[in-house]
């Protein structure tokens, strides 16, 4: 299959799996790129350079596909500086590289100095051309169905996703709520490039969660979600346990950020996790979980969502043959 995406990326699917903080490493990353698709690994998930760059060095030893690591740039969570270096680290290494949290601008410039191919992830349409005009060369639009930090306007993804690719230039990637081939056929029929899939992954065997998590995940409806911190202008779609209704509580007792950070601390919750303290963790999952039904290894999904995809497609085609 062939669309920009493929093409500027030199991937066989127009796939990419969404990057997960402390659990979308190498193990996991490298099978969905050695499967055809773009696997991504957080670079924060490290604790300095030295780390990320023996995560880079793991990727590489795993596969010889394209893959690509994730940096957040949030200085109001990671200092500038910090950022830097690890740019840096990634422009010797990496084949490809996503940013995320806030506009681009400055701190993409020794990316593109360096032409490695940008990824930047939005959450509306005035930040997409934004992230455009910065220089990104792929753009991922995330509907409000979507796990993580899926923005505050609460617009779903087949709204963004075809107004997106109506009004940027560079190719668009479709985010949330994808969890199939179906999903991803509806998707692409808006005229998007390809497609980043973060929550199937989840009940992937390489995932590093433990298996009970796992298992959890995929008796869960798709109402079992919530957005929290929304009152710190950074919501977060999230698994609706204790922890959850812990952090929706302190909001609306008009807690700070300072507050707050005991309840939304990402290693925090990670260490719960690990622990199987499911109670004690915010679990980050997207509403497309109430459609994923399986624990399968990360080539097996994408094996399985290309099938879906043209067995689609062939559905769609006998459809229009009726008429």
């Amino acid at each position: 299959m062939k669309t920009k995406l493929t093409e500027m990326l030199g991937i066989k699917y127009p796939l990419i799996q969404g990057s997960m903080q402390y659990m979308s490493l190498a193990e996991l990353a490298s099978e969905v790129s050695n499967a055809g698709g773009l696997g991504l690994v957080p670079s924060m998930a490290f604790p300095n350079v030295d780390a990320l760059r023996a995560e880079v060095r793991k990727m590489k030893s795993l596969t010889d596909k394209p893959f690509g690591f994730n940096i957040s740039l949030v200085p109001e969570v990671v200092i500038p500086q910090m950022i830097f270096d690890y740019i840096n680290v990634l422009i010797e290494e990496v084949p490809v590289i996503e940013t995320s949290g806030q506009r681009p601008g400055n701190f993409i410039k020794p990316i593109k100095e360096a032409g490695i191919p940008i990824i930047h992830k939005v959450t509306s349409i005035k930040h997409a051309l934004a992230a455009q005009a910065d220089g990104a060369d792929i753009v991922t639009v995330i509907g409000t169905e979507g796990a993580g930090h899926p923005g505050l306007d609460q617009v779903p993804g087949s709204i963004l996703w075809a107004k997106a690719a109506e009004e940027l230039e560079v190719p668009v990637l479709a985010a949330g709520g994808i969890v199939d081939g179906k999903s991803m056929y509806a998707a692409m029929s808006l005229g998007v490039d390809g497609i980043l899939m973060a929550s199937r992954f989840l009940a992937s065997d390489e995932v590093k969660a433990p298996r009970s998590f796992k298992e959890k995940l995929i008796t869960l409806p798709e109402t079992s979600t919530v957005l929290t911190m929304k009152s710190l202008r950074n919501a977060m779609r999230v698994v609706h346990n204790k922890q959850a209704q812990r952090i929706l509580d302190a909001e609306a007792a008009g807690a700070t950020l300072e507050d707050l950070m005991p309840l939304i601390s990402g290693k925090a919750s990670n260490i719960a996790l690990m622990e199987e303290r499911y109670d004690d963790a915010q679990m980050t999952v997207g509403q497309g979980v109430g459609r994923i039904r399986e624990i399968k290894p990360a080539r097996e999904i994408v094996a399985e969502v290309m099938a879906d995809f043209y067995a689609t497609h062939d559905y769609m085609k006998d459809l229009v043959g009726k008429d």
